[in-house]
């Protein structure tokens, strides 16, 4: 049977070994409740830390803490699992021990790790907001769909770069699953099942858009090598003018291929036509916007190239299944956008 202290971390305060913050992450970690919550103490700072057991083989951290002190934990992380860390507050700096080497994690980045036994060391700074999502994953999960993830090749990449840590942007569509379990209002079986869903849309889509996406592109029936890069040139062309986008016409001979080649090449290789890739990449760059607050919705749909707020609003509840006002009303930060 697995030990208490391989379940997640053992961690330890580097100055006060009697650090209650320390005793109470140890006890959060090892907890095997469907949901326990600790709460920094006064004399360190203010928030919490919440597990979740999602399944027996899979589990859920949400952080959201400030710090008055300044604190210095240790982590002696195992291997028994993989993890999944997305930071959504103020950047995460961190000493690998056995390496000699300093980690740094960033506002808006994902860090997969887990496949080596690592013990870290990390200092928190007066007033220093630390939030985010972890996930942890047992390596012999037994979870249904979860057993075709492709978790190798996350650790074929941690170990050809000879790394501990794999970081990767988090894409609009990440940041908007991790909020939208940040800000999850239900309450007991409900907010199990809500959960629970969450994370494996979030795994799913951390796993085709920052690993598989990743991979090398498999020969394509049809496309030589030079028709492909002539493709993700034209993706790279309309990604640089997503406003005012290039007509297909131009696009193609840009890129030097026939328009049919561009529309069916495009599509295969890319799973949208060129219109609704400019479409949705509109709707995330909008989404960003929107979510850092600096435009309403009217602004936000023009400067991504929307002329008509109501086309925008159109798209966005066919994308996400709501309005934008109703969306972010949800955000009692984001109230003033509509």
């Amino acid at each position: 049977m697995e030990s208490a202290a391989e379940r997640w971390y053992e961690i330890a305060n580097t100055v006060n070994r009697n650090c209650t913050l320390a005793d109470n992450l140890n006890q959060l970690y090892r907890s095997s409740s469907s949901e326990q919550r600790i709460h920094m103490p006064e004399q360190l700072g203010r928030g919490y830390w919440q597990l979740n057991q999602i399944h027996s083989s899979m589990e859920l951290v949400i952080c959201d803490a400030s710090f008055h002190k300044a604190t210095s934990l240790q982590s002696l992380e195992r291997n028994n699992s993989l993890k999944l860390s997305f930071c959504l507050g103020e950047k995460l700096q961190w000493n690998v021990e056995e390496l000699g080497k300093e980690y740094q994690l960033e506002h808006g980045e994902v860090s997969a790790f887990g496949h080596l036994p690592t013990s870290s060391s990390c200092q928190f700074n007066v007033n220093q907001h630390i939030r985010g999502v972890t996930l942890k994953l047992d390596r012999l999960t037994e979870i249904g769909a979860l057993q075709q993830l492709p978790l190798h090749k996350i650790s074929t990449i941690l170990t050809e770069n000879r790394e501990p840590f794999h970081h990767s942007s988090m894409t609009p569509e990440m940041k908007r699953i991790t909020q939208h379990i940040f800000h999850c209002n239900y309450q007991g079986a409900i907010k199990q099942l809500y959960l629970s869903g969450k994370v494996l849309e979030l795994l799913a889509v951390y796993f085709n858009e920052a690993i598989l996406q990743k991979q090398p592109q498999p020969s394509l029936p049809g496309l030589s090598r030079t028709d492909i890069d002539s493709l993700h040139r034209a993706k790279q062309i309309v990604d640089a003018q997503l406003v005012t986008p290039p007509s297909l016409e131009a696009l193609s001979k840009l890129v030097c291929l026939n328009e049919f080649k561009l529309k069916k090449g495009f599509k295969l290789l890319f799973g949208l036509p060129v219109h609704a890739y400019i479409i949705n990449r509109r709707l995330d760059d909008a989404y960003r916007l929107l979510e850092e607050g600096k435009l309403n919705i009217t602004a936000a749909a023009a400067a991504v190239g929307f002329s008509k707020a109501s086309h925008f609003s159109e798209q966005f509840k066919r994308k996400y299944g709501i309005n934008p006002s109703e969306y972010f009303k949800f955000y009692p930060q984001k109230e003033n956008r509509r």
